[in-house]
């Protein structure tokens, strides 16, 4: 059964075989989310790009607002993102000649996962996501990654997909 390039689903069982080197670059990947999501609560961490663009403030006009929200959430929603890159990057360390098998529900996590890895990406090597150079190493594995994310939507709810 060949099962490189997109995920492919039976039954329940959703699966994708991933190269060495993709294995390797998604594991670099999720290291940096699970590294900034790790700053999440540090003021001097404020400023970067990556926290900005995963944990956004929910009211930027009202200060006060902002500032109740984020004590109520951002230390779970950080953990959560660091946990589906930490899950998505297990899964990759276990998978046998590298097939990743997932369930529905895993797969979510690992459409989550990959969302941010790809925001993060795009945060730290400036590619617009409109407008990027796809000749670029950055912009080939931002390209790559929202074609690997968006396989797995297809597969997740075939009803996305143009008949």
């Amino acid at each position: 059964m060949k099962i490189l390039g997109e995920f492919h689903r039976s039954g329940d069982v959703i699966e994708r075989r991933f190269t060495s080197s993709e294995r390797r670059m998604l594991t670099n990947l999720t290291r940096g989310v699970v590294e900034a999501m790790a700053a999440a609560d540090d003021p001097a961490a404020l400023d970067d790009p990556v926290l900005q663009r995963l944990l956004p403030d929910a009211f930027p006009d009202d200060a006060e607002a902002n500032a109740e929200f984020t004590s109520a959430t951002r230390a779970r929603l950080a953990e959560s993102k660091s946990e589906g890159a930490r899950r998505l990057a297990a899964d990759l360390a276990a998978a046998p000649n590298g097939v990743v098998r997932l369930d529905p529900d895993e797969a979510v996590v690992w459409v989550k996962a990959l969302g941010d890895v790809r925001l993060a990406l795009a945060e730290r090597a400036g590619i617009d996501a409109v407008q990027h150079d796809v000749r670029t190493p950055q912009g080939l594995m931002y390209a790559w990654l929202t074609w690997l994310q968006g396989s797995l939507v297809e597969v997740i709810d075939p009803t996305l997909i143009d008949s």
